[in-house]
């Protein structure tokens, strides 16, 4: 066989100019290495051309898999252009060519309603007999099920298959082919036939279930053909690492990334359009806020149903008082007579044991079989220390008069969060209920009511999933008017200009919890914006997988450009149950044809805003006029916010110098509201995790995160409590003129393509709120000069004494004088000293405690012995006493520098339930320090707390009890005095409630990801 039948695409031809980073990749990546190459690049980046070059210097006959008919095609045009003839391109798969391009459709026809049943039986076999069963013992026991409960026997198949689906790339190729269709294998068959060895997959992103089944079964059908085949995947955006399995399953068909192009690296070249990320907040209507207050009511009347008699009380105590063992009974008797901490302040302390701490003698009691209540109290805060405190606040709260209450620490007497009632109920549900057949109508009537409140309950536990509160925020009315407040302000910006974009989850969905909102979706937000005097005179469309609407105003002046866009006449006829709006009518035109009419019309300036659903305009639809888009979605997941993103993008040959506004609108409930939840602020967070955007306070700096969209005062109000009310929030929103965006962005400079470390942003006052301050440090030089002083006049006392000159007396009173001096003033002089060591200033004390930190993550295997931590001083202070320092990690890889900021992250944060506490700047006092810091705190020379600081210890560090002391012992040397805590007992809830009290190190922490 001929070299150009073996590799026809080295005949093709790319005559064009390469942009930076597309030739950086062609020089970076080997097209002829074993393994996959996976590319990530940004929408508008040329991603179709890189592949078709990485195909080309390969040469083989090459399959390309796209998503929807639209990429396909895409793929189809530009590689006509490549192509000596447009006969070597194929879209059929009836005629596969030099390069066949398909959807992955096309490919993953699965045959039967449940193509995975005969492998699921098999797995569920292996797993009986990994049980003990013998094979046939296993066969007839499954057999008896399928005919006895077929109900069972169905949902257990059921949820193998998902299983399997999720874990396809791990399975048998065998098994897994014969799920497809035998016209599927037919295709692939005959691409094997034709010589296919090079398989491109475009937004692979999407292959993280059933098409990621066809495109293992494709590949290993190759290598049984005896080829090597070159995959490789191109996607906008990585998927997370949090889809668990379905990740997994991804990774192992891709691999790590071998290139990928950043955004800013695109926008920087003049490729795409440069960007400003906005937020809009909000707060629900009246209605909405009263439904939810109901909601919230009836979550109430549901727990003290349960918990205030019978089994409920029972479980409770039950929880706090495990069943006695004597063995284990012997062993905490034995570990009471530890300590309960482990101090850095004495010299050898903090090699004790960390165990729980003995129960003080006035609260001791026995209950009816002589085991103690107190031990066995401490037993159920150390196997789960949440679940042991989440039981006392709700045994104190609905049983006060309980017995067991008086053995509980005051900081536990209090009413449980949501959160710990809910997972109260369902530990109650699986532990009580659903062992016992009997109770199946109690079982699904307390699943169903979690179901209500945001919860899944099933035989593996509990799961959190959409409760009413995260439903009726995502899809609140008030959204659907913020959309006109932001069409208003851009209009007024840039007036005829404005090519906007609204994008919403569905056409039409309901609040299943409620019936308040009534129907939320895209329909209802073109109705309100189609009806809003603010945004009257804006030329508006609803586009839909069901229907497309206007404003009944413009349907004499819009039906004659929509029946030019179509190319056949249409109709406009009102709405029944909304007269303000039309729906166009063209006869044979389906949701695509009213997509690219609308697309034409918007780009014409015929049109001003399309409302329309995340499954049309979110992914693959381009309209490069597009300036606004207005993010009305509940997806967070990296692909589907980045896919969406990129709408906006795209240069426009009409407008040369755009710049794209990209608004999120986030609901959040008010200050004064009793429920205290905020998902749709959390959803913003992660939105916004791997988005890249020009920093609000430090525009020299390109980040990812909030710091690129939220100013430190945006940020400070929403970590701080309590709440802020959305208004606020917005008052502080800043919408620059867009000529200033785009010279922030720099287009043309050269760049380093690079992603640099990860910091993390403290931005606080001078000196953290633990350390001594610094008048309060004068204080203690104040009395440590003065003991010497005295000490000086001791020793001349003494020495004219010795010499006759004074008689007796002065020997004596000379030596009493120094004796004092020095009891009094060693330990003043030995606190100042650390003080001014250690704390000499913020910066210097960030550092000391960075390094703490690095030698802990080194200790626990997270990070090389190379890695080195570094604190700038990334904006000094000023007349304001703030400033931001960076704490970084050099010679480190990426995954090793987010690992120290988390942990910086986690140690400088609020208290949430850490399994240690490291106290601060308690240890080591006299009583003459503690009396010199009282008198610098009641003198006003000390701005901050004297008390104690709490830091959580990194979860990063493990477990182990010789690697926190380490830690401890290093604090103590490094940084200053401290008390090592196990938070794993009754008596720790009060110093854990104390904690949460005190507050975080640092008032506003972001960790950021830089980009130069």
């Amino acid at each position: 066989m001929s070299s150009e039948v073996d590799a026809p695409l080295r005949r093709w031809r790319f005559d064009g100019r390469l942009r930076h980073y597309q030739a950086d990749a062609l020089e970076r990546v080997d097209a002829d290495a074993p393994g996959p190459l996976h590319v990530v690049a940004p929408p508008g980046s040329g991603k179709t051309l890189l592949g078709l070059l990485l195909a080309m210097r390969r040469g083989r006959r090459t399959l390309v898999l796209a998503p929807t008919i639209t990429i396909r095609d895409q793929w189809a045009v530009e590689a006509r252009r490549l192509a000596p003839v447009a006969a070597e391109v194929s879209t059929t798969s009836d005629a596969p060519a030099s390069l066949t391009a398909l959807t992955y459709q096309s490919l993953s026809v699965l045959d039967g309603e449940n193509p995975l049943a005969a492998v699921a039986h098999d797995r569920w076999l292996r797993e009986l007999e990994t049980d003990g069963r013998s094979t046939d013992a296993a066969s007839a026991w499954l057999d008896a099920l399928r005919s006895g409960n077929r109900r069972a026997y169905a949902a257990g198949i059921a949820r193998r298959s998902r299983t399997l689906r999720r874990r396809i790339a791990q399975e048998d190729p065998d098994a897994l082919s014969r799920a497809l269709h035998p016209n599927a294998r037919a295709l692939i068959e005959r691409l094997v036939e034709h010589g296919v060895d090079t398989v491109v997959l475009d937004e692979c992103h999407h292959l993280l279930d059933h098409w990621a089944l066809v495109v293992a079964a494709l590949v290993t059908r190759l290598r049984a053909a005896g080829r090597a085949p070159l995959v490789i995947g191109l996607t906008a955006t990585l998927p997370s690492p949090d889809d668990g399995n379905a990740y997994d399953n991804y990774t192992s068909l891709l691999g790590g990334v071998d290139y990928e192009v950043p955004i800013p690296a695109v926008v920087r070249e003049g490729n795409l359009a440069p960007y400003r990320e906005h937020v809009r907040f909000v707060e629900p209507s009246t209605d909405e806020l009263a439904f939810l207050s109901g909601a919230a009511t009836g979550l109430g009347v549901l727990i003290r149903s349960t918990f205030t008699r019978g089994d409920g009380a029972d479980h409770l105590v039950r929880m706090l008082q495990p069943a006695p063992d004597a063995a284990a009974d012997h062993g905490d008797a034995a570990a009471a007579g530890t300590g309960a901490a482990v101090s850095g302040t004495a010299a050898g302390s903090s090699a004790r044991a960390l165990a729980p701490p003995p129960a003080p003698p006035a609260r001791r009691a026995t209950d009816e079989s002589g085991t103690d209540v107190d031990i066995r109290l401490s037993r159920a805060f150390a196997d789960d220390f949440a679940a042991a405190e989440a039981a006392a606040a709700m045994l104190a709260t609905v049983h006060p008069d309980h017995p067991l209450v008086a053995h509980l620490p005051l900081a536990a007497r209090r009413p449980p969060t949501t959160e710990e009632a809910l997972r109260l109920l369902g530990r109650f549900a699986l532990d009580r209920i659903l062992p016992d057949p009997s109770a199946r109508e109690r079982w699904e009537r307390i699943r169903a009511a979690l179901a209500d409140f945001g919860f899944s309950l099933t035989d593996r536990g509990l799961r959190r999933t959409r409760d009413p509160i995260d439903t009726m925020l995502a899809s609140s009315l008030s959204k659907d008017r913020a959309v006109c407040d932001i069409l208003r302000l851009e209009r007024d910006r840039i007036g005829p200009r404005l090519r906007a974009l609204v994008v919403s989850d569905f056409s039409e969905h309901g609040n299943r919890h409620g019936g308040l909102i009534g129907r939320a979706g895209a329909v209802r937000t073109f109705d309100v914006v189609a009806t809003d005097a603010a945004t009257a005179d804006l030329r508006c469309v609803l586009v839909t997988g069901s229907t497309t609407r206007i404003a009944t105003r413009h349907a004499a002046t819009l039906s004659a450009a929509w029946s030019a866009a179509l190319g056949i006449e249409v109709t406009a006829v009102a709405v029944a149950e909304s007269p303000a709006v039309s729906e166009i009518s063209a006869p044979g035109v389906g949701a695509a044809g009213f997509v690219r009419a609308a697309s034409i019309l918007l780009a014409r300036g015929e049109l001003d805003v399309i409302v329309g659903t995340r499954g049309l305009f979110g992914e693959g639809w381009d309209c490069p006029a597009v300036n606004t888009l207005i993010d009305l979605s509940s997806v967070a997941t990296a692909p589907a916010t980045q896919q969406l993103r990129g709408r906006a993008l795209r240069l426009d040959p009409g407008w040369p110098e755009k710049v794209a506004h990209i608004w999120t609108v986030t609901a959040m409930l008010p200050p004064e509201s009793p429920i205290f939840a905020a998902p749709d602020l959390s959803r913003l967070r992660r939105k916004h995790e791997r988005l890249w955007g020009v920093h609000r306070d430090d525009p020299e700096r390109i980040v990812r995160g909030l710091a690129g969209v939220l100013t430190s005062d945006q940020r400070r109000l929403i970590a701080a409590g309590p709440r802020p009310s959305a208004h606020a929030l917005d008052a502080l929103t800043v919408v620059d003129p867009r000529e200033h965006t785009r010279a922030l962005w720099r287009i043309g400079d050269d760049y380093l393509d690079r992603e640099s470390t990860d910091a993390l942003v403290v931005r606080r006052v001078n000196a953290p709120t633990f350390r001594t301050r610094l008048r309060a440090d004068a204080a203690l030089g104040v009395g440590t000069a003065a003991a010497g002083v005295v000490a000086v006049i001791g020793l001349a006392l003494m020495i004219v004494g010795g010499a006759g000159a004074l008689g007796l007396a002065g020997p004596v009173a000379g030596a009493a004088a120094l004796i004092g001096a020095l009891t009094a003033g060693a330990p003043v002089a030995r606190a100042w000293w650390l003080a001014r060591r250690a704390h000499a200033d913020a910066p210097e004390l960030y550092r000391r405690m960075a390094g703490v930190v690095v030698a802990a993550l080194q200790r626990s295997g997270r990070l090389r012995d190379a890695a080195t931590p570094e604190v700038v001083v990334a904006r000094p202070a000023g007349a304001s006493g703030i400033q931001h320092l960076e704490l970084r990690l050099t010679h480190a890889s990426l995954d090793e520098q987010r690992v120290f900021a988390a942990a910086m992250a986690e140690l400088l944060g609020p208290v949430k339930t850490p399994r240690f506490l490291l106290q601060v700047d308690a240890g080591g006092r006299t009583p003459i320090v503690r009396w010199l810091l009282w008198r610098a705190a009641r003198t006003g020379s000390s701005s901050g707390s004297v008390g104690s600081q709490f830091l959580p210890v990194p979860a990063a560090f493990g477990m182990a009890g010789p690697r926190i002391r380490a830690f401890a012992d290093d604090w103590q040397r490094v940084v200053g005095p401290c008390t090592l805590h196990f938070v794993d007992s009754p008596d720790s809830l009060a110093l854990l409630a104390r904690s949460r009290r005190a507050g975080a190190v640092a008032d506003d922490l972001t960790v950021v990801t830089r980009w130069d």
